[in-house]
């Protein structure tokens, strides 16, 4: 949106009525006061030093009538105090508003009109300002924006900044969402962070001009400066212009030249820019793309670890049982080691919930995995493969030493009571083990444990039963026979 920019010194057309003043009626040393950060109109450069359109302009003015002028840059609100305290003689160009007038004496004639709008994050859905109610927006503390929104908008939620620095650097950072903002300070200050296209414009709140101001009681003074009698020249005014922002029409004849040589500059400068935009585009959407494809990698890497994860006591699921047990028995039959498989039940399950209620009969689940897990070792496999059904793989583990580390878990299970509620709830479980023989597959070896759970389970539970299964091609063994294998190098304590 192009802007109109009215630059009309207020020190050369104003026109009060009053006799023309002398130099010798302004003090020697006028001190102005202005924002620190508001590019292009008022700002401190990297080296600390004075810049911009008021600044240029109030130079200009001081020369041309034999002054000296210094500049105090600093916060938005500390800059009106400084004239409201008499600590600088004039405010270098402010919007009046009626907060404002209590205090300050402005002029009667316009520096500049400057648009005021809203920042907004790329990804906040908006239409209309009175659907943020809900996230703060950031303003200039004592700003002409925090008094129109408070006053038109009272249902928002507003976040006072210092300075529009702060503010623009807030919003990158993601503590606001929307920030009010002058144009174009709010782009510059986007331009400075890299973060331009992370934010649209949304609607102008208003358009005003910016006028000079003094304390009420130096209503006086502001007067003599307007009527001093050494103005600039229309080419002094137009030099200022043209460096801070596009000149208006009707452009003078001398600068249609330097016009056209700054345009083809301007043209070769932006396509340059374009360009190493356009590369560090590409690197930064390149980058977001590696980055989204690791998050997704993560993510369905996650996914499948909960696809094969019991939610309620974290061990593997029974489809994660029926993809990693067969890969232990595949390596007891490559290698010809002794190999255990027992499956283990919660007993009298459903009279626990039935009695105590679900959640009792999660916490007895937990308290039985605890224990189970706190005796085996990290190469064994444990799951839960059924509502109160467990199965644990022992590599390079006997029957006969499956049975007694069973046994002795199901010692710890029962000796101590589970604490529910100042309750103490008896648990047990019955247990049925087999042992790999040369060619079983892991079905069958279910088979044969469940055998042996069934038959603990008619002996009255809380016990642990094994159920020997030789290969066919040789001699069976029964229950209580002992197993043909070399002994397992790791023993168990």
């Amino acid at each position: 949106m192009t802007e109109k920019i009215a630059f009309i010194l207020f020190f050369l057309l104003a026109a009060l009525g009053a006799s023309a003043a002398t130099t010798s009626e302004l003090p020697d040393r006028l001190v102005v006061a202005n924002s620190s950060s508001w590019v292009p109109y008022s700002f401190l450069d990297q080296e600390g030093q004075p810049r911009g359109i008021l600044v240029d302009l109030w130079r200009l003015y001081a020369d041309k009538n034999n002054i000296d002028v210094e500049f105090k840059l600093v916060d938005w609100a500390d800059s009106i105090d400084l004239v409201r305290t008499g600590a600088a003689h004039v405010h270098g160009g402010l919007n009046e508003t009626k907060i404002r007038k209590k205090d300050l004496h402005f002029s009667t004639t316009e520096i500049i009109h400057i648009r005021t709008l809203a920042f907004i994050n790329e990804d906040i859905e908006f239409r209309d300002l009175t659907e943020l109610t809900s996230i703060p927006i950031g303003v200039i503390a004592s700003s002409s924006a925090e008094e129109f929104l408070r006053t038109n908008f009272s249902k928002l939620t507003l976040k006072p900044y210092p300075n529009d620095k702060l503010m623009v650097e807030s919003a990158v950072s993601g503590e606001v969402d929307v920030f009010v903002s002058d144009y174009p300070t709010g782009y510059y200050q986007l331009i400075s962070l890299e973060s331009l296209d992370r934010f649209d414009t949304g609607p102008t709140l208003y358009t005003r001009p910016i006028l000079a101001a003094t304390k009420q009681s130096d209503g006086a003074l502001l007067d003599r400066i307007s009527a001093s009698t050494k103005k600039p020249s229309r080419q002094e005014i137009e030099r200022i212009r043209a460096r801070w922002l596009i000149p208006e029409e009707p452009m003078p004849a001398w600068l249609i030249p330097a016009a056209a040589a700054t345009g083809i500059l301007a043209l070769l400068t932006a396509i340059g820019f374009h360009l190493l935009s356009l590369r560090r585009t590409i690197k930064i959407k390149t980058a977001a793309l590696h980055s989204s494809c690791k998050k997704l990698e993560v993510a369905n890497r996650e996914l499948e670890r909960l696809a094969r994860t019991d939610p309620l006591t974290d061990l593997p699921n029974r489809l994660a049982f029926f993809e990693l047990a067969p890969r232990e028995i595949e390596r007891a039959r490559r290698y010809s080691r002794p190999l255990s498989l027992a499956i283990l039940d919660l007993d009298h399950f459903k009279s626990i919930n039935d009695q105590y209620g679900h959640h009792a009969g999660d916490t007895a689940l937990k308290h039985i995995t605890n224990t189970v897990t706190q005796q085996l070792r990290p190469s064994d496999l444990f799951a839960r493969i059924g509502g109160e059904e467990f199965s644990v793989v022992l590599p390079e583990t006997k029957p006969q030493e499956a049975t007694r580390l069973i046994e002795r878990i199901l010692e710890d299970v029962t000796r101590a009571h589970l604490e529910y509620e100042n309750k103490q709830i008896a648990l047990s479980f019955s247990a049925g083990i087999t042992e790999y023989y040369d060619g079983a597959t892991l079905d069958e070896l279910v088979r044969h444990a469940d055998v042996a759970l069934y038959e603990s389970k008619a002996q009255g539970r809380s016990k642990v039963s094994l159920n020997l299964i030789s290969n066919p091609a040789t001699k069976s063994l029964n229950r209580t026979g002992e197993c043909s294998r070399p002994p397992a190098p790791e023993q168990r304590r």
